[in-house]
């Protein structure tokens, strides 16, 4: 007894010591994905905009999909570290801000995952149907495109309030299974096309003509953005379908199934990374996207550059010109009393 009481004391420090790194370790991470978050969707927004190459209708969907990442990082994360770090906001002492930020979440999610749906119906269209595609694709039709984006995914979180009970199964179907069938059809008849015509893109050679060559070429880079995209999807998917399944099993089997608090965390850990994971997918992948950012970040650096030298420039021009202004403004006062006498 004397031998094991002291074994057993250890071991509870060993273990409380453990759970306490493990604790500032995942929210350390946190933190940095907050960063890699916000900051890395931030620069896909001003590559979007900024370099003529990524301008583009696809572009417009990829811009509403990073603002959604971006809420994500600056709100939604924030709240989930208060939660891990103080247990605040909870249900019961803070009942319209914990609804307010589930409400919120589900937007963002919802979001996410309606942009990559409309991204995979725009590569869908722009592969299968290469010279309808400026036809049917059109500036207002994407600008409806990306407010029902919007209004779908508030309208599934106003629903969150009313206690459906069958709500959890409701959002997701809506928001993940559905969309996730709508892209994976979207994407197999991409690919389908793609091997379809890889042979003829084979054999365009440079005596043929260059319309010919141009469609290749145009099919060529609308294949390999559809394979960079699926790369998200699949992210998408990795990320998210595991909350999706954790959170269904908890709702529906709880008298059989157990499930810890901590797989709860990891899951939501899991799905607010995918929010840090686009960005470096686009960079990784996408050759136009990784010359957009150097380009991004090169202007920065040139302004902020420009506007520090600016700042000296004008400190040592008024510290030069600081005695003769003073000398004028006592010769002005001089002549002002001169005329007066």
């Amino acid at each position: 007894m004397n031998v094991s009481l002291p074994s057993n004391s250890s071991r509870e420090v060993t273990s409380d010591s453990q759970r306490s790194l493990a604790f500032i370790a995942t929210n350390v991470f946190l933190v940095m994905i907050i960063i890699f978050a916000v900051f890395g969707n931030t620069l896909v927004c001003l590559a979007c905009v900024m370099s003529k190459r990524l301008q583009s209708f696809t572009s417009a969907f990829i811009i509403s999909l990073a603002v959604s990442d971006i809420l994500v990082g600056a709100v939604s994360m924030p709240v989930w570290l208060s939660v891990n770090l103080t247990g605040k906001p909870d249900a019961v002492n803070f009942p319209t801000l914990y609804k307010a930020w589930l409400c919120f979440d589900i937007v963002c999610g919802t979001a996410s995952i309606m942009n990559l749906v409309f991204i995979s119906i725009d590569r869908f269209l722009a592969v299968n149907h290469p010279l309808r595609y400026p036809i049917i694709v059109t500036r207002n039709r994407i600008t409806i495109g990306i407010a029902f984006i919007w209004i779908y995914s508030v309208t599934i979180a106003a629903i969150n309030p009313l206690k459906w009970q069958d709500y959890p199964l409701f959002v997701s179907l809506a928001s993940f299974f559905v969309p996730l069938l709508i892209m994976v059809v979207a994407y197999s008849r991409i690919f389908h096309v793609a091997l379809t015509h890889a042979r003829s893109i084979r054999r365009v050679h440079p005596d043929q003509s260059i319309t010919n060559r141009r469609v290749a070429e145009n099919f060529n880079r609308d294949v390999k953005a559809a394979r960079t995209l699926s790369i998200v999807i699949g992210a998408f998917v990795a990320c998210w379908c595991p909350f999706f399944v954790v959170m269904l099993v908890f709702t529906y089997c709880k008298s059989s199934c157990s499930i810890s608090g901590d797989v709860f965390v990891m899951m939501k850990w899991l799905h607010y990374g995918n929010s840090a994971l686009n960005p470096l997918i686009y960079s990784c992948l996408n050759r136009n996207f990784r010359a957009a950012f150097k380009d991004v970040l090169r202007r920065i650096n040139v302004n902020r550059t420009m506007t520090h030298a600016h700042s000296v420039t004008t400190r040592q021009l008024t510290t030069f010109d600081a005695p003769h202004s003073q000398s004028w403004a006592i010769e002005e006062l001089d002549d002002a009393n001169n005329r007066r006498i």
